[in-house]
């Protein structure tokens, strides 16, 4: 038994050894990127990574790949507002794989300010792009200034309750269905814009969510839905046991 420990060891150290050896001389042959377009997003594309990378390092093809600073790279890439995910590597025939997945916008942010952007998965702020233009909720108005506010957001922020609202409508089927903006008032309160109907829903602040999206449902399917859309100006859900519905 340690005799064939010993001989599988040394097998490893020999494998090592080659592998170690081939990389000290063996020249990357080609660079190819593999984008991640599974969730419908085009921010940026092959043609857009291969340009950071020369620019940052010139061309790869004819490099050794011993000189090729795989974790520096992947940072470099990280680095791009699109890019939520990075990973480099090689193989034994001098190939680089550069494999790429896009970050995810949930909202449209119109800043006061004229700046715009959106708010990613995370909650992070995100840079619009000139090839791509994502559909997703939008929100305005009164809202906190700057991005950097948004990336720094705790859970008291008020970005970070603009960011659990949109979670919020996005993971519900009916709501993300029912609603196309998110817009604060000079109050500080939240209104709903809904795609269907002329009316709007002030939902106030941001607490107790899921009871007044239940009162919500519960009065589109039996209330607003046998008389016409248009027939209120305003749905109100700020108090706790009613709903107050203001006539045009």
């Amino acid at each position: 038994m340690t005799i064939a420990w010993s001989g599988i060891v040394l097998g490893l150290f020999v494998v090592m050894g080659f592998v170690n050896h081939t990389q000290n001389h063996t020249k990357c042959s080609g660079v190819f990127v593999d984008m991640d377009y599974s969730n419908g997003l085009f921010f940026i594309d092959e043609t857009d990574v291969r340009n950071t990378i020369n620019d940052l390092h010139g061309d790869l093809v004819g490099e050794v790949l011993k000189k090729i600073d795989i974790g520096n790279l992947e940072k470099e890439l990280l680095n791009m507002n699109a890019v939520k995910n990075a990973e480099v590597f090689t193989d034994l025939n001098g190939k680089v794989f550069v494999e790429i997945t896009q970050r995810k916008p949930i909202a449209r942010v119109f800043m006061a300010d004229g700046k715009s952007g959106y708010i990613d998965e995370v909650g992070k702020w995100m840079e619009l792009s000139r090839k791509f233009t994502a559909r997703v909720i939008v929100i305005n108005g009164n809202l906190p200034e700057g991005e950097k506010s948004m990336n720094a957001m705790d859970e008291k922020d008020s970005w970070n309750n603009l960011f659990v609202l949109t979670e919020t409508i996005r993971n519900d089927e009916f709501l993300n269905a029912q609603f196309e903006q998110i817009y604060v008032n000079d109050n500080g309160d939240t209104v709903l814009i809904p795609r269907v109907g002329k009316h709007s829903i002030l939902l106030g602040k941001t607490d107790r969510l899921n009871k007044k999206f239940e009162k919500l449902k519960l009065f589109y399917n039996d209330g607003i839905a046998k008389v016409d859309w248009n027939k209120y100006k305003q749905i109100d859900l700020r108090y706790k046991d009613q709903i107050v519905c203001t006539k045009r």
